[in-house]
């Protein structure tokens, strides 16, 4: 059922909005957190210390490499401040859940509680492949745009299994089949409208005028700098011992492209061409045929999930240069991250043996000695000449 704004949920209701990527979900949630006093004292608990808690979100829906022990401490935490907060309503905020696959949503819904209230926010999908392809780079990818387009538009292509989680279709199966169909809240985006995702959690929330737009570093780098990054990676490869060092960098890399871009780059944004928006186009009449048959609240319009092919290109040329401002300014960026990301892990080694020479010295007697020496004063010594060693290494 479509809605212009939902009514106030119940006292003691819980909501989890779970994104999806770039439908304004850090314009969302600095809001939040910038409001987090106002909303305590409404009686509104937004249980996360940050403004986004995307680590532990992404531990909870089984990404790739976010299954470390202490990001794991951090989401049970919030699941138990999330299940056991006893304010008037109470609040969570992730696009990292919106990857979930269908055996960890049911763990989800086990840490927090099947009587959630779900939130999605949703944007057309054309508008979210540049950033989408973009993300893929970040990560050590080198197809062009064309290219990695036709795999994400492609059923049974295994970029375009990662998309799915874009289809409110597949959001309808797989969260509406744990916490019910009922309970899922849709937000159709409109463009011309800043404030929609404010406003609909306002009303949810059942407070007014209290979350406002914060200044938020996330835009999108030019098109030219993007394919600078991409070549990057077609030079350096995806192989070698140094694989995770350069896409912890690279990431680091993309985003800083977006907040923080040199002076003198080019204005041109990446945008798909006409025969991919008119793809998009086609997937957006089936989520909305199925989100319009479906139980859930739908607020706004769902023909905003669609756009207009006119207003994309036939044809989309890559650039093929950059200005000398742009290449120093990548080059500088690249080593000084490059150089932070070492330093870092020189520092992790040296609190690993830090501990161990720390547990050698608890399991030897403190009055042992050798030629004068105690042990006490051996251990200190070694872990003096490792970090030296460690040092002229890095």
């Amino acid at each position: 059922m479509a809605e212009r704004l939902p009514g106030p949920l119940p006292p003691g209701s819980r909501v989890l909005h779970i994104g999806l990527p770039k439908t304004g979900t850090s314009a969302l949630q600095a809001s939040i957190h910038a409001a987090r006093d106002e909303l305590a004292r409404a009686g509104v608990d937004y249980v996360s210390k940050g403004a986004n808690p995307l680590s532990a979100a992404r531990f909870a829906a089984g990404a790739p490499g976010h299954r470390r022990p202490g990001v794991g401490r951090r989401w049970n935490r919030l699941a138990e401040d999330f299940r056991t907060s006893t304010a008037r309503c109470v609040l969570l905020s992730s696009e990292g859940f919106s990857g979930a696959t269908p055996d960890r949503i049911d763990a989800i819904a086990e840490q927090l509680g099947p009587e959630v209230t779900v939130v999605v926010t949703l944007r057309p999908v054309a508008e979210i492949l540049p950033s989408s392809w973009q993300q893929a780079l970040r990560r050590g990818g080198a197809e062009p745009l064309e290219t990695w387009l036709e795999g994400v538009l492609e059923p049974g292509h295994p970029h375009h299994e990662a998309m799915r989680r874009y289809a409110p279709e597949t959001i309808l199966a797989e969260w509406g089949s744990r916490f019910g169909e009922e309970r899922l809240v849709f937000v159709c985006g409109d463009k011309t409208d800043r404030m929609l995702n404010h406003r609909v959690f306002e009303s949810l929330l059942g407070i007014d005028g209290v979350l406002e737009l914060q200044p938020v570093l996330n835009a999108s780098p030019p098109y030219a700098e993007v394919e600078m990054l991409r070549h990057f990676n077609l030079s350096h490869g995806r192989g070698g011992p140094d694989a995770e060092l350069w896409t912890r960098v690279m990431r680091q890399v993309g985003r800083r492209m977006g907040d923080a871009p040199p002076s003198g780059v080019g204005q041109e944004r990446v945008r798909v061409p006409r025969w991919a928006a008119e793809r998009c186009n086609e997937q957006a009449r089936r989520s909305i045929a199925a989100l319009e048959a479906s139980a859930a609240t739908v607020v706004g319009d769902p023909t905003h999930l669609l756009v207009d092919p006119r207003d994309h290109p036939v044809e989309v040329a890559a650039p093929v240069e950059v200005t000398m401002q742009s290449a120093g300014w990548f080059t500088d960026i690249v080593a000084r991250l490059a150089v932070d990301e070492l330093a870092a892990r020189t520092r992790q080694r040296i609190q690993r043996l830090e501990a161990r020479i720390a547990r050698l010295e608890q399991a030897r007697r403190p009055e042992a000695v050798l030629d004068g020496a105690s042990t006490q004063d051996l251990l200190r010594a070694l872990g003096r000449r490792a970090r030296s060693r460690l040092g002229r290494r890095s």
